[in-house]
């Protein structure tokens, strides 16, 4: 029994090093880098359709594109040579990225470009293809889903002695509100209030606004941790 433990072990640690040392054939690299091309190219699109934010960012679709790529070309780099892989691996490790990502889904669209690339990269290319486009489809019907009402934070400044009805006034105009925070500047008080519109309507701000104890209203949409 040990005898074939031991054989079991010989075999597969011979099979790795021998799928680490193969030879990149020209062929398979020209085929693998197109693949992966594509599958960056849909994953950029799926981005594109699947967006919901005000301001598209075509440099993160792009980005989206080359990391697929350069993925692919890091793990056929590694697949080839196991002592170059290595020496990379430690290279990589020093790396570090200090560009703030915002948006919870950009996250996922750069695992999913990764992903990608990594299978891509070990020579599972029908695996990557199917792969991406269920994770497309997913992201896009999602995307499509209906959403709960938005959110705004609504910021008043006001006089001290109306603060009380002006709230009053923006729980009865407003389907839903909550005061979020309250500043005392000089004379007047500074109110933020999270606040969901009927029917997206806001013709209550021009009656608030025309209030004589209103300075100043801003109605900003709220996406949750930021605005």
């Amino acid at each position: 029994m040990i005898y074939s433990l031991t054989k079991f072990s010989d075999v597969f640690k011979n099979s790795f090093v021998e799928n680490f040392n193969q030879d990149l054939g020209m062929g398979r690299f020209l085929l693998t880098m197109a693949v992966a091309l594509l599958l960056g190219l849909l994953i950029a699109v799926v981005y594109r359709v699947s967006y919901r934010g005000v301001l598209f960012s075509r440099a993160f679709a792009v980005s989206l594109l080359a990391m697929e790529v350069i993925t692919t070309l890091i793990l056929l780099t590694i697949t080839s040579n196991v002592v170059l892989s290595l020496g990379m691996v430690g290279a990589l490790s020093i790396i570090r990225f200090r560009t703030a990502i915002k948006d919870p889904l950009d996250i996922v669209f750069l695992y999913y470009s990764i992903c990608a690339g990594i299978m891509c990269g070990a020579g599972l290319l029908g695996l990557a293809a199917i792969g991406t486009v269920i994770v497309g489809v997913i992201l896009v019907v999602a995307s499509r889903l209906p959403a709960a009402a938005d959110s705004y934070i609504l910021m008043i400044t006001v006089n001290p002695e109306d603060e009380e009805p002006i709230v009053k006034y923006i729980e009865k105009s407003t389907k839903r509100s909550k005061l979020k925070s309250k500043a005392l500047v000089e004379n007047t008080v500074e109110l933020s209030m999270e606040v969901t519109l009927i029917a997206g309507s806001t013709k209550f701000l021009n009656k608030l606004n025309a209030y004589p104890g209103v300075s100043s209203v801003t109605l900003v949409k709220s996406t949750g941790e930021y605005i």
